[in-house]
């Protein structure tokens, strides 16, 4: 085989919906070799880890899932891959990802092997090789010292282990037509296919890591993402013996140098080297070539083989969540609305001082919530939104300090005040909403092992 092709439906299965039509022309213009897509991320935060939630509308998942498994896998027989289902690729979004699976081939009379790949780890596995003298650094690597500790593992809630290609590789070689994969590594769940063909690993994971959030490394030249929504045109790249093309799989986007070489530096901490499990995807000799007006050519990337690493993500419970949003708009109100809100804190702490543990955050919009202390542009708001957060042992100390906070802001004195109704609007009725859990993220550190499987947990299931 001189070449391979990857098709790529849409950044993150379930996000925005497939756009089936475009989908489907493009199966048929470029006969890809196997569907490769995303299906979770971490920047989502470490809730749905914590909870096994996924992180996608149901709605658009089953329909994404639908469309792949029946114009794909049942009509043209090409294989799918999904990395990270679910969307944190815990054991329980694997199977409810399969749960979903199962019913579509059910209900459409269909059959094919799925493999799952579930990448939970023990606690016990994670401390064994602490008290072993492994060392697992935080990622980055460059925060020296700060080192896991079995503190941490024991206080996780959920430990996922990051997979490269060898696990999908290896389900897919036990028979699976649809491989179903706990946590991923993007480029790597895309890159798979290819390498398990005996293409350049470099070329194969670099084509992987440009192609895993579809139609965000190509340039609507038409307006048609407008139209549809974003996110919904696929992204085609094959690989050759020592170069790979990436183009559009919608006539309405092109693919430029441009657009290729700004996802190939998304999300990195360097432009020249990507640290991935068992190496370092390097960038310094990568070429970047327009092919065609809506092709473009990519060259040169290599994969350094090095101890083989992984990425552990953990979080840990740290108990329940109410919110309320308030808005404000007066102006003395605002000028003085640190003094206020750290004022009537101290007040709401004074008064739950003996009920139990508890922490109050404030996130002012219009003031700094986003960036805080590095926010460079310094205004004058004419309104602000506070949203207060508290988490608490019980969800019912959590609401109960909520309310408490939200009338003592609404009523606070300060200086020329001249709101005596009350300082703010609410948002909503009634003010304050209950979250239920919350967590935090407390693992993201690298974990050496001997085995790139001997962390994940592959099975082969047949549907329909």
């Amino acid at each position: 085989m001189n070449t391979v092709t990857v098709l790529t439906p849409t950044g993150c299965i379930g996000n925005r919906g497939i756009f089936k039509e475009a989908f489907i022309e493009a199966l048929d213009a470029n006969k890809p070799d196997v569907v490769a897509v995303d299906g979770g991320s971490f920047d989502i935060g470490p809730w749905y880890l914590g909870t096994g939630k996924p992180h996608s509308p149901l709605t658009n998942l089953r329909r994404d899932l639908e469309i792949i498994l029946v114009e794909a896998v049942h009509k043209r027989g090409i294989p799918f891959i999904l990395g990270s289902s679910g969307g944190s690729g815990a054991n329980a979004h694997v199977d409810f990802t399969l749960d979903l699976v199962m019913k579509i081939a059910q209900e459409n009379s269909i059959r094919f092997p799925v493999g799952t790949i579930y990448s939970d780890i023990e606690k016990q596995t994670v401390k064994n090789a602490l008290l072993k003298g492994t060392k697992m650094p935080k990622v980055p690597t460059t925060l020296l010292g700060d080192l896991l500790t079995t503190e941490q593992v024991e206080q996780a809630r959920t430990i996922v282990a990051m997979m490269g290609v060898e696990p999908i590789i290896a389900t897919l070689q036990q028979g699976a037509q649809v491989v179903l994969a706990g946590r991923a590594a993007d480029s790597c769940a895309i890159g798979a296919y290819p390498v398990m063909l005996g293409f350049d690993k470099g070329l194969s994971i670099h084509m992987g890591d440009i192609m895993e959030c579809g139609e965000s490394a190509l340039t609507d030249t038409t307006g048609v993402t407008k139209v549809l929504g974003p996110n919904r045109i696929p992204i085609v790249g094959t690989m050759h013996d020592d170069h790979f093309t990436l183009q559009p799989g919608h006539p309405g986007m092109i693919c430029s140098v441009e657009s290729a070489t700004a996802h190939s530096l998304y999300e990195r901490e360097s432009h020249a080297t990507v640290e991935l499990p068992g190496g370092l995807l390097e960038k310094h000799e990568t070429v970047f070539s327009q092919e065609t007006p809506s092709t473009v050519r990519v060259s040169g990337t290599k994969f350094t083989e090095q101890a083989y690493t992984v990425l552990l993500e953990g979080v840990s419970f740290l108990g329940y969540r109410t919110i309320a949003i308030l808005g404000a708009r007066n102006h003395r109100m605002i000028e003085q609305i640190d003094e206020i809100l750290a004022q009537e804190k101290r007040s709401a702490e004074a008064s739950f001082q003996t009920a139990g543990q508890f922490s109050i955050r404030y996130h002012v919009y219009g003031k700094g919530a986003v960036l805080g202390l590095r926010e460079p542009i310094s205004s004058h708001p004419t309104e602000i939104g506070i949203v207060l957060d508290i988490v608490s042992e019980t969800q019912q100390l959590s609401h109960d300090i909520a309310e408490d906070l939200s009338l003592k802001i609404a009523f606070s004195r300060y200086r020329d005040r001249t709101t005596t109704a009350g300082n703010v609007g609410y948002l909503f009725s009634p003010n304050v909403i209950d979250v239920g859990e919350t967590f935090e993220t407390t693992i993201y550190h690298q974990m050496p092992i001997s085995d790139p499987l001997e962390l994940f947990d592959i099975k082969i299931t047949q549907a329909g």
